[in-house]
Order: structure tokens, then sequence, then C-alpha cells
């Protein structure tokens, strides 16, 4: 179907016109999605810029394309203040979201067929530590297999003693233990999931996408001192 001249002009309009109510609304909201960003002017015209035009595949220095000399110089400049920010030795600022970064540890920590113990969904865990059944990036993408940890209801947080002696009883091996959740009221028992995934040699990490700003400002826990590996 050709889009004429006229026609063509007419739904761009109506897209400014959607995009400035969109605008409008968050004017005038507060969305409670912690994961979510209120970008400050600096930030939006950051993400304005030519860089989205550009691959900037690979590392700074070692990029796949021509054209990345300024992009290199900002992601390292990201680099050392993430380093900072989190007092972590080793960071990487090109995941886009908490999925993709989720994805990455998985392939760093795990093969295809491998146990990973999260949070179910209602108490809490996100969709991408999910299961294969419910559509979970962990068991779908990756294919591992899930369980769970046991939740402390009235409490809202995780039982360390019951999830132990469920892994025992089910006789389970796990390879990684995921923290963080999409509602997240208290900090996670780090310190305690750490020794227990030692015992197994595995891995903990934690999904920080809900209270990463928390962190930022040392007014939550501080999961990397507390023996999450990533």
């Amino acid at each position: 179907m050709d889009l004429g001249r006229d026609e063509g002009e007419r739904y761009f309009r109506r897209i400014l016109e959607l995009i400035d109510k969109h605008h409008k609304l968050f004017k005038h909201a507060i969305p409670l999605i912690a994961s979510e960003n209120i970008p400050s002017p600096a930030v939006r015209e950051a993400l304005a810029c030519d860089f989205g035009n550009r691959y900037a595949e690979g590392w700074p220095g070692e990029r796949l394309y021509a054209g990345c000399r300024y992009i290199d110089e900002v992601e390292i400049i990201a680099l050392e203040l993430a380093k900072r920010v989190y007092g972590a030795e080793f960071v990487d600022v090109r995941p886009i979201s908490g999925v993709m970064a989720n994805l990455v540890a998985y392939t760093v920590f795990t093969k295809p067929g491998d146990l990973m113990i999260a949070l179910p969904i209602p108490y809490g865990g996100h969709i991408s530590h999910g299961k294969e059944k419910w559509g979970g990036t962990a068991g779908v993408v990756r294919g591992l297999k899930i369980d769970r940890y046991e939740f402390d209801e009235e409490n809202y947080e995780i039982d360390v003693d019951a999830t132990r002696r469920r892994i025992e009883k089910k006789s389970l091996k796990p390879r990684l233990f995921m923290l963080g959740a999409s509602v997240f009221l208290f900090p996670h028992p780090v310190k305690e999931i750490a020794e227990l995934a030692a015992e197994y040699d595995a891995k903990v990490v934690y999904d920080a996408a809900h209270v990463a700003g928390l962190i930022a400002g040392k007014i939550f826990q501080d999961p990397l001192r507390e023996g999450a590996d990533m």
C-alpha cells in the first residue's frame, strides 16, 4: 500500500501528539515502578544524541565498527563511575535492561539444564527469574531448571533455614542462587544465602534493578560486600 505525503504527515502529527500527551501525563504523575526512570533533562539530551545511531559492538578500543572514538571515551567514564558508586571490581554498562543483565549472568555462570534457586513471582520474583512453564526468561531463553526459596509470608522475607531443608529434602544441586525481586520491601539475606551457595559451589547473583538507586545512595544493603558474586 502506497502512503501518500498527506497521509504520512497525518500519521507523523498524530504520533507527535501522542508523545506530547505521554509527557504531560508523567509530568503530573508519580510512577511507582521502582525500576523505571524519571530522567533529567541532561539524560534526555544524552539519549537523543547520535550515539544511538551507531554500532558500538565490543569493548572500548576493541570495537568491530569504526566511528566509536568518542563513544569509547564516554563508556570508559561510565565504567569508572559505576565501579566507584557500587564498589565493584568489574562492571559492564552495555546491558540495556535488568533482563539483559540477568541473561549475561545466566550465560556466565550456568549452562542449559542447570538448576537455579529464585523467588517465585507471587512472592515478588521477577519474570526473568522464572521457569519455562510460566514463560520465564531463565527457563525459556537459557533453559534453566528453577526451584524456589521458601518464604516467610508474615515477615515477607526469604526463609534461609527452610530453604536449606527444602534443597536437602529434594536432593537438589543448584548452580545459581538468584536474589532480588520486583516486590522488594526489605534487604535480602545475602550473607546467609552466600554461605548456603558455597556448600554447593554455586554462585549468587543479586538483581538490583528495583533497588539500584538505594544501593548507590548507601541507604540499603551492599550485596557485593555481603557475598553476592554479581
